[in-house]
């Protein structure tokens, strides 16, 4: 969570002592008679993490173990809280909203403010198309400045919808002038080229900002300082800024970038403890080709486990060789394929099945990793998208006599990297089937005429487990001291792993997937970085497109909502890779045009959420020469590339 620094506390709440805090009131509004249910006081639920949550917070819960379609509408109202002597008051409250099913939207959370508690003012609302999981900050000075009685409500509506949960609520005077740079948004790793230094500021402070001054440095190179004029920051919003002048990325290394805030309006900062972000930004030598890895829960006793068989094909099927899956057999129950491995990661990260885990990523707005199978390929196309420093390689050998099989696991990097990673290999086996209650798959879909499990049987007998992952060699968390703590452009590195393949196990159904995980002490953070799958007897290697740096050609780009615009390998043969970033989110065209201005071929407009992207461009049919690509924002060209085919 951001924090406010050098702030002057009116009044503070992080329900840190059982029981409602005095003064305040918990009401069951709803128009079914008072018993829809009210906010609970809880200190672990559904992975709220405010700054004090273990210490407690509430949270209303509408979802529950079955729907009793009551109407429900819980107000927590705070005691009333003196700001007479105040010309300036600010809201900050930590929440976490989440609409447990996507056919139940009615439900929202709101805030409201009032000096009698019987006359409220929204001034704050979420549902789940907002930023539900963050901290809050609203100036209520309108409403609450110089008024002895100031009531604050969180008013929760809906029907077995989802929860909502607030905590470290304060009222506090901001400064009057406080410009914060909270975000650096160039890529954690770019290719070599000139690239647009982009981030976010926060108007912290009580006046609306107009002007700033902003200065980015790369390590201990020059400085470059630019003025931001003529603009209309409102309290507590935010401004996406862009550098004229570009950052040079020739080789491959990593940046130390720094972005620092100073003269708001031309004035003091009123705290200087937020004036400054940095970030580290490598460059690097290669671009290596995305592939994720989708981790799905599942076991024979899982009634919805069959639908969950049926999605995972259909992304696996849509995206094939960039998405990867494996069945873990665990998290609803256990079953014959069921490893202690399975049951580790199920226990950390997931309450059920079927769910998957993307990457290993604890995606925004969620409870845990281990996440509902209607998020599955948004969140794994969003993956695809991800730029990565390493390439993976895979090698195996296999002996049918013995079935004694031998891989060698490798990640290459393409630049610098200070990191905690780690090799590791799953063994595969898909179509699994056998006799039993530990194979025979528990179906809720025989009767449903819209599913590929209607009449099948429940349970499904000979049912066909697919992607069993039968072994992972390092373990849950990959194999350690595999991979240096610090590497260099360049450095490769390479674990072997064996086993003898059990008679029971179908060889021909049999893949290994390599990939290279982070390990970190906190166990939402143990991404999977890059993966690939591999057949026996076989060798295969992530993609890599040399990043070969070409100078800016000075073309200027317009202020908009798509940034760090850059294209690879300039010159290039037969792809062009067009990469950017979406701050905000919009919809992105491309159009390519020659040296005379003929429109040689376009792409039709995509909505894009804020984010890292990266669109090819087959140029296998272009002559020798030079080309321009120009990128369209709601119509509107932002950027144009110039790029050289090459053959």
């Amino acid at each position: 969570m951001h924090s406010v620094l050098a702030q002057v506390n009116i009044y503070s709440q992080n329900f840190s002592t059982a029981g409602l805090p005095a003064g305040w009131q918990n009401v069951d509004a709803s128009s079914v008679g008072g018993v829809a249910g009210k906010w609970q006081r809880k200190t672990s639920q559904y992975g709220f993490a405010s700054t004090t949550s273990t210490n407690g917070f509430y949270m209303f819960i509408s979802y529950a173990a079955s729907n009793d379609n009551k109407p429900e509408d819980g107000q927590l109202i705070t005691s009333a809280i003196n700001c007479s002597q105040y010309a300036n008051v600010a809201l900050q409250f930590d929440h976490y909203f989440l609409t447990r099913y996507s056919n139940n939207t009615n439900s929202q959370g709101t805030v409201l403010i009032s000096t009698d508690n019987v006359t409220w003012t929204e001034v704050y609302a979420v549902n789940e198309t907002t930023d539900a999981d963050a901290q809050v900050r609203i100036d209520i000075s309108q409403l609450a400045a110089y008024q002895s009685s100031v009531y604050i409500k969180f008013r929760y509506t809906g029907s077995w919808d989802g929860f909502w949960g607030v905590d470290d609520i304060k009222l506090f005077i901001p400064q009057v002038l406080d410009v914060a740079v909270t975000n650096i948004t160039l890529d954690k790793y770019v290719g070599l080229a000139d690239h647009t230094v982009t981030g976010t500021v926060s108007n912290e402070g009580a006046m609306v900002l107009s002007d700033f001054e902003l200065t980015y440095q790369d390590g201990s190179n020059a400085p470059v300082t630019q003025q931001f004029t003529g603009l209309n920051i409102q309290p507590f919003a935010t401004y996406n800024f862009s550098f004229n002048q570009k950052l040079t990325m020739a080789t491959a290394e990593a940046h130390n970038l720094t972005v620092t805030a100073t003269s708001p309006n031309g004035g003091a900062d009123g705290n200087v403890n937020n004036n400054s972000f940095s970030k580290l930004v490598t460059s690097l030598s290669g671009i290596p080709a995305k592939a994720v890895l989708i981790e799905e829960f599942t076991t024979a006793a899982c009634q919805y486990c069959p639908d969950g068989t049926t999605v995972m094909n259909e992304i696996l099927g849509n995206n094939p060789h960039t998405v990867l899956g494996v069945g873990v057999h665990a998290g609803f129950g256990t079953d014959a394929m069921t490893t202690s491995d399975h049951s580790t990661l199920a226990g950390l990260y997931t309450s059920g099945a079927p769910a998957a885990m993307i990457d290993r990523v604890l995606f925004k707005g969620e409870a845990e990793i281990g996440t509902d199978r209607g998020s599955w390929e948004d969140y794994a196309l969003m993956q695809k998208d991800v730029s990565v420093p390493l390439a993976v390689s895979a090698t195996t050998t296999y002996d049918a006599n013995t079935r004694q099989l031998n891989v060698e696991a490798s990640a290459k990097f393409y630049g610098p990297v200070k990191d905690s990673l780690r090799i590791n290999a799953y063994i595969v086996e898909d179509s699994v089937s056998g006799s039993g209650s530990g194979y025979s798959q528990v179906n809720a879909y025989n009767t449903d005429n819209t599913s590929e499990w209607y009449q099948k049987g429940n349970p499904i007998v000979g049912f066909q487990h697919r992607h069993v992952g039968r072994q992972l060699f390092g373990g849950p968390w990959g194999s350690s001291n595999s991979i240096p703590e610090q590497t260099v452009d360049g450095d490769v590195f390479t674990q072997s792993y064996n086993r003898v393949l059990p008679a029971t196990w179908d060889a021909d159904q049999v893949t290994v997937i390599v990939f290279v995980q982070k390990w970190s002490s906190n166990v939402n953070n143990r991404p999977i970085i890059n993966a690939i799958e591999v057949g026996l007897n076989d060798t295969k290697s992530s993609e890599v497109i040399p990043s070969v740096y070409v100078p800016s050609t000075g073309i200027a780009e317009v202020q908009s909502n798509i940034s760090q615009v850059s294209v690879y390998p300039n010159p290039t043969t037969d792809i062009l890779n067009i990469a950017y970033t979406v701050n905000s989110n919009t919809n992105v065209s491309f159009e390519v045009s020659s040296l005379i201005g003929e429109t040689l071929t376009s792409f039709a407009p995509s909505a894009k959420a804020n984010g890292a992207y990266r669109t090819q461009l087959n140029t296998s049919d272009f002559a020798n020469g030079v080309y321009f690509v120009n990128v369209i924002e709601n119509g509107k060209t932002v950027s144009t590339q110039k790029f050289v085919v090459n053959k």
